[in-house]
């Protein structure tokens, strides 16, 4: 009897043992039969993750470019701001420097706000007027020299007739030679010198400068410089033309100047 069950027992033993074996090989078999089933089964949330993982980075990349974009604009604002104040420090310092001349003159800062380059009208306007102490006949200059004088006003703004209008006329002198003559406008930004007799030794490159008659213009400013010199046959006088030394074109900043009364010094 014990025999019996003994023999079973290894029977369901081996019985066990087979059936195991083939429930792992069947396992094995189902795994990699299921494998590219499930690998497709998750294909789509992957190709979502890797496109949302891409689209997220570009979008970050679009904002980081836009900030960086934005700071270089900002930068390139900055620096030009910084350019202008060297270029405004420049030219103070320019106009500034013009006032070692001033011995009788009393000088304000004024800045152009129109220029007129009409052939038959040429000013500017600048801002400051009555209410600034500006009057007409006042001299304004640059930092090269006499731009032209204020013909009239307003409260707060003034227009001064250039050198270069066909109405404008300056006494002057040549300052190699202190030889006199009128200087008077060609509507063309240029002058022309009147009244120097053929027989002048008057040159090309030669500076013109304000010769104080007249007591409009001070004496010793730089007006132009002769550019061309031409005779003519019938005419005792020679055909001069200059070009002046002021930027009337390109001027920001100018000098508005007022004659200091004479002290008696017996007072």
């Amino acid at each position: 009897m014990q025999f019996v069950i003994a023999f079973i027992l290894a029977i369901a033993l081996m019985a066990a043992d087979h059936y195991g074996k083939l429930m792992g090989s069947f396992r094995s078999v189902l795994l990699t039969t299921l494998n590219p089933i499930e690998q497709a089964a998750t294909f789509p949330k992957q190709v979502y993750d890797l496109v949302t993982t891409d689209f997220t980075s570009m979008d970050e990349l679009k904002l980081t470019n836009q900030k960086l974009k934005t700071e270089i604009l900002l930068l390139k604002a900055k620096v030009q701001q910084f350019n202008n104040m060297e270029l405004e420090i420049a030219r103070l310092e320019g106009l500034l420097g013009t006032t070692g001349k001033m011995d009788n003159q009393s000088v304000q800062i004024a800045t152009v706000t129109f220029f007129s380059s009409n052939p038959l009208s040429q000013f500017i306007t600048l801002n400051k007027g009555n209410l600034d102490k500006v009057a007409e006949q006042q001299v304004v200059i640059d930092e090269q020299g006499i731009m032209g004088q204020i013909i009239n006003t307003t409260p707060t703004t003034s227009r001064v007739l250039l050198i270069t209008d066909p109405d404008h006329q300056i006494p002057v002198r040549i300052q190699r030679t202190g030889q006199r003559g009128i200087l008077t406008g060609t509507g063309h930004d240029s002058v022309t010198l009147l009244f120097i007799p053929k027989n002048s030794s008057v040159q090309v490159g030669d500076l013109i400068e304000s010769s104080g008659l007249g007591k409009v213009f001070p004496s010793g400013y730089p007006v132009a410089r002769i550019s061309k010199i031409k005779e003519l046959e019938e005419d005792p006088y020679l055909e001069i033309t200059a070009t002046p030394v002021a930027n009337s074109r390109q001027a920001h900043k100018v000098l508005i100047l007022t004659q200091k009364p004479k002290v008696n010094p017996n007072d």
